[in-house]
């Protein structure tokens, strides 16, 4: 606990001299493997940062376990007040309107839990994230001093190493904090030591934390998906459910099911439905249970749509295929405010 808090000077110090010239505050990247509390001591920056009155932005790039919303998205979110130490993030503002939370994050829909499952997406998508998030800083100038933190995934392997330098391009990150994992840290010591710019700290991971095996993790990702709908103890929601017209909307995915790595189709044989191919999904009874992203996007443009942030998300109760009717829960009474609905690759049982 005693490096994280000197981290937390140290980057306090670089704030002062941000602010002192009028420059850009520090960008934080946190990697390294699974379950070393990379989460954790987001939160405890981020809370750090609250109580010196910095106004932060946190860029959540695990779209395993969704800190912000919904899993399988990627957020940027300006974080104004101190974390609750019992509910982390809480519900975001794209739950409901509510007092409860004041937290209005930037969303984009990636739709997977692992980000090796279609790399291309996610690449376009933290691309698109990370020119949004620059804009903000330019126009906002406390959150341009205060600097961002970046959650990522337990990106340790091949993919995980391209994802990585493919981040800190995007979002200008000038600290990579690598924590409990040493062959991490010399191999992002050795690609960075021509950078001048770039400041690879090693910390170790906190004491408290705890293997998760699949299943668990699997039913925190249910657990996150019902907090979006029904809220938590504190404040609690009450969904609504609704019976749309199947005519009324447009659903959409990217690529069909999950891909295989590029790599790994035979040799002379090219994919015949690109990573980030918009296809459309002919409603039927594979939708039953799905979690479908509302798109901001205005027309079923391919590019538009891809890219385009989410305001929400439903859940797929029931589907009647021959009254062309579907039966969805959603966080508010009343029609869908888009057409558009971008589908994943999450199921979830409403019990």
């Amino acid at each position: 606990m005693t490096s994280y808090l000197n981290m937390h000077i140290a980057l306090e110090q670089c704030r002062e001299a941000a602010k002192s010239k009028d420059e850009q505050g520090p960008k934080v990247m946190i990697v390294g493997p699974e379950d070393v509390g990379k989460t954790s001591l987001s939160k405890l920056l981020l809370s750090y940062a609250i109580r010196h009155g910095r106004q932060p932005l946190f860029i959540n790039l695990d779209s395993n376990e969704g800190s912000i919303t919904m899993p399988g998205t990627l957020t940027a979110t300006p974080i104004n007040h101190i974390i609750d130490v019992e509910e982390g993030f809480g519900s975001s503002a794209t739950t409901a309107p509510s007092f409860s939370s004041s937290f209005m994050p930037m969303v984009f829909y990636y739709g997977y839990p692992d980000p090796s499952e279609n790399v291309k997406l996610y690449k376009v998508l933290t691309k698109k994230l990370a020119d949004n998030v620059s804009r903000r800083l330019v126009e906002d100038e406390v959150a341009r001093v205060s600097g961002i933190v970046i959650d990522t995934g337990g990106l340790v392997d091949s993919t995980g190493y391209e994802i990585i330098q493919h981040c800190v391009d995007i979002f200008n990150v000038n600290i990579i904090i690598v924590l409990g994992h040493e062959r991490l840290y010399s191999d992002m010591a050795r690609l960075y030591k021509e950078r001048n710019d770039v400041n690879v700290v090693k910390l170790s991971k906190s004491g408290g934390v705890v293997n998760r095996d699949n299943a668990f993790r699997r039913q925190a990702q249910m657990r996150k998906i019902r907090e979006y709908f029904y809220g938590l103890p504190k404040f609690e929601l009450s969904p609504c459910s609704t019976l749309i017209n199947l005519n009324d909307i447009s659903i959409y995915r990217v690529g069909v099911g999950s891909l295989a790595p590029s790599s790994a189709l035979p040799i002379g044989i090219d994919r015949k439905v690109s990573e980030t191919q918009l296809v459309k999904v002919e409603p039927d009874d594979t939708l039953l249970h799905s979690i479908l992203a509302i798109s901001t996007a205005n027309n079923s443009d391919e590019q538009s749509l891809l890219v385009s942030t989410v305001i929400g998300f439903i859940y797929v109760s029931h589907v009647d295929i021959s009254k062309q009717k579907m039966t969805i829960l959603s966080p508010s009474p009343g029609r869908l405010p888009k057409q558009y609905l971008i589908m994943g690759s999450y199921k979830w049982m409403e019990s």
